[in-house]
């Protein structure tokens, strides 16, 4: 199972970033390895459609579950019809946010946040 986390750096110590679709990273964890199989430079850099743009991408990757700060109605919906369950999580490390998740403690989102 595949984790995608919008981060300010590269590793598992890094912050996660509140800008889901102008992160400088999506760090993708793979749950069944244990480990980061990807990370990408999110190079893109259009003024707006952003969200459903780096939603599709993540779909491409095989992204199941999208950890985030907050989410667009957009973005959302790109997200639901891909099947990708999205979760809220606060600013915290990538190593954390991937425990609390594995540990039932991050709301599940059912609705886009703003």
């Amino acid at each position: 199972m595949k984790i995608a986390i919008p981060s300010q750096g590269k590793t598992l110590d890094s912050l996660s970033n509140d800008r889901f679709a102008r992160a400088e990273f999506f760090v993708i964890y793979d749950l069944d390895k244990g480990e980061i199989v990807e990370v990408i430079e999110n190079t893109a850099n259009e003024a707006h459609g952003m969200g459903p743009k780096v939603s599709q991408m993540l779909a491409e990757k095989g992204v199941n579950v999208l950890i985030l700060e907050s989410v667009g109605q957009n973005a959302f919906e790109v997200l639901k019809a891909a099947g990708i369950e999205v979760y809220l999580t606060k600013k915290d490390t990538l190593a954390n946010i991937i425990e609390n998740y594995k540990n039932g403690k991050l709301e599940k989102v059912e609705n886009a946040t703003h």
